[in-house]
């Protein structure tokens, strides 16, 4: 038996056991009024919430990709393949192919749940890997341990933990270094770029960006990445708006990119577009990003949805404001990432300026009551 929402499996629940809500309540912990706004749709929650209730009464959550994602059934055939292939080793991770896949698990994860839920496993896998690399020479391994330390990078970046994600960073460009990626070290810079970069260090982040782009015959998507991240940070310097900006429109001329990377370059470049102060451009890049990449991301999708509540508030328009704060109050309990709470105290605190508009007022409340973990 299988069901759409939380309502819908705690309504089920309750029939097919034949439980009270006061009943359900028991069973899970919590109080009756929790599980009658929750049934009725009037509360949200966060996944990682819902998970730990639900397995209390013998229920799970599934995430899967809708109908038709090529994508997501070619990875889990390739996941598949290597998780039932024999080895010869003691380890799987001395096998290239199974880190990689590893690493692919968590860009997913992140994707779909934010950050904080990943850290342990996180943790864990790069541990096992630094092991196996002792017993292995470095230039089989290199590039896949490479792969998986730079996903673990952005896991503990989301997760608020940047000492973390710059050490995973710096790791992840060691082990491109040593076995001999390219392809590898433009992904760590540009990792080690976006840390810096929200770190507050611009003028770091982008020279780390500007090494990526020296680094020879790296995919088209990455190298529109490092020109985009440039541009970021050049926006946040003084007196290089002009170079700012010439970094962001070389990103946007990259083509042939996957839809998943159009959009999120799309909403990267809406956010260097907010730091240039260009807010009704950057709110409308912001927003065609957020429409589009819930499908893959809805991390990536409530942060675009709160880049673009600020863009709207910096460019003193609070009716857009609000409307675009109902969109991330909706959006905000599907993941768990401490970037997403940083930015939607920041909304709070930055929108009480508005408080006599009414519109302000209720999304200020709607923000409020799903509440930040």
């Amino acid at each position: 038996m299988e069901v759409r929402t939380l309502p819908e499996a705690l309504q089920t629940i309750m029939t097919v056991r034949g439980w009270s809500q006061g009943r359900l309540a028991r069973e899970l912990g919590v109080s009756q009024t929790w599980v009658s706004q929750v049934s009725g749709g009037k509360q949200d929650t966060r996944v990682r919430t819902a998970i730990v209730l639900l397995g209390k009464v013998g229920w799970e959550i599934r995430i899967s990709p809708k109908e038709g994602s090529v994508d997501r059934r070619e990875f889990m055939t390739a996941a598949a393949s290597v998780i039932f292939a024999p080895s010869g080793t003691a380890t799987p991770y001395c096998d290239p192919a199974y880190v990689k896949a590893l690493a692919i698990s968590l860009a997913r994860s992140r994707y779909e749940l934010g950050g904080l839920p990943l850290v342990s496993s996180a943790t864990n896998h790069v541990s096992q890997v630094q092991r196996a690399l002792k017993d292995a020479p470095k230039s089989a391994l290199g590039g896949a341990a490479s792969e998986l330390t730079n996903q673990a990078a952005l896991v503990f970046y989301d997760a608020g933990n940047l000492t973390a994600a710059e050490q995973m960073g710096s790791l992840s460009l060691d082990y491109a270094v040593h076995g001999a990626d390219r392809e590898g070290q433009a992904r760590a810079y540009d990792g080690l770029s976006r840390i810096s970069l929200y770190r507050g260090d611009f003028s770091r982040a982008a020279s780390y960006a500007r090494q990526g782009l020296k680094v020879p015959d790296v995919s088209y998507s990455q190298r529109a990445t490092l020109f985009m991240r440039l541009g970021r940070a050049l926006a946040l310097i003084s007196h290089q708006e002009a170079n700012a900006r010439t970094a962001l429109d070389d990103a946007r001329t990259v083509t042939g990119l996957s839809p998943f990377t159009e959009a999120a370059l799309i909403g990267d470049v809406g956010i260097g577009l907010g730091n240039l102060r260009r807010y009704r451009e950057a709110g409308t890049l912001l927003g065609e990003a957020a429409e589009c990449i819930g499908e893959w991301s809805p991390l990536f999708q409530a942060q675009y949805l709160g880049r673009q509540v600020q863009a709207a508030l910096r460019g003193r328009n609070p009716e857009l404001a609000a409307n675009h704060m109902d969109k991330l109050a909706r959006a905000v309990p599907f993941v768990e990432s401490a970037r997403v709470n940083t930015r939607v105290q920041e909304i709070l605190a930055t929108s009480t300026r508005w408080l006599a508009v009414s519109e302000i007022r209720n999304a200020r409340d709607h923000l409020k009551s799903v509440g930040c973990r």
